[in-house]
Order: C-alpha cells, then sequence, then structure tokens
C-alpha cells in the first residue's frame, strides 16, 4: 500500500486568484492531486503571508493575472526584485496581451488561457513542480 508522503514534503500550490469560485475549484483540484494548496484573494495577501524562501520541497505559484489592486504581472515583478523565484504558471482571459508579456518577462514560466480544462491546469502544474 501506498502511503501519502508527510504534509511537510507533498508538493506546495499557492493559488492566488481573486475570484472565489476559481481559487476554491483550484484548490480542491490541487488537494485532489495530494497537493498542499494555500490560496489567497490578493497579491496582498500573498506578499503578506507566502514564504519569502524554499522551503526544500517542490513548490509553485498559480497566478490570476488581472485582479483588483495589485495585478499578477505587478506581483511576478516584484517577486523578481526580492529575488524569490518560484515557477510559477499565470492565468488569464487575455493570455496575449501586456500584462502576459510582462509577467512572462519577470520570470512567469507559463501562460494558459482561461477558461482551461482541469486536465491541462494539472499538467502545467505537474511540469512547474518538476522544476528544480
Amino acid at each position: 500500500m501506498n502511503a501519502l508522503p508527510s504534509p511537510d514534503l507533498r508538493p506546495l500550490v499557492f493559488i492566488v486568484d481573486d475570484d472565489e469560485a476559481v481559487r476554491g475549484s483550484l484548490t480542491l483540484l490541487a488537494e485532489a492531486r495530494g497537493w498542499d494548496a494555500r490560496a489567497f484573494d490578493s497579491a496582498e495577501a500573498y506578499l503578506a503571508q507566502a514564504p519569502v524562501h524554499a522551503s526544500g520541497r517542490p513548490m509553485c505559484l498559480v497566478l490570476d493575472l488581472h485582479m483588483g489592486g495589485m495585478n499578477g504581472a505587478e506581483l511576478q515583478e516584484r517577486l523578481q526584485r526580492r529575488d524569490f523565484q518560484l515557477p510559477t504558471l499565470i492565468l488569464s482571459a487575455w493570455p496575449e496581451g501586456e500584462l502576459a508579456r510582462r509577467a512572462l518577462a519577470a520570470g512567469a514560466s507559463n501562460v494558459i488561457g482561461k477558461p482551461f480544462a482541469p486536465s491541462q491546469w494539472i499538467e502545467l502544474v505537474e511540469q512547474l513542480l518538476e522544476q528544480p
């Protein structure tokens, strides 16, 4: 029988999205995969509570691009200035727009257009979690 990894060793997925339904759905999807999910309703909330250094376990950031307050590109740029970069998946209804380009230039790994299939999201997050 395969035991689940210790909670301290499970991959950690940070989800930042101001849409409660999206945030809740992605959290449930991540937890169903056996990942530890931590959800935030704004970039500011993420900055206030997220770690400032790597924990030694696989981690990634799933970040909505268009949010009230600080947008996803601004958060990605701020993380880059702090030299704290996690593999990052950007969620956007406009994946070809200027904000998406800014987020990619600031170190985001990929952009996925909304709406997306859950299987596509899982595949992209798994790729992020495999990055060193």
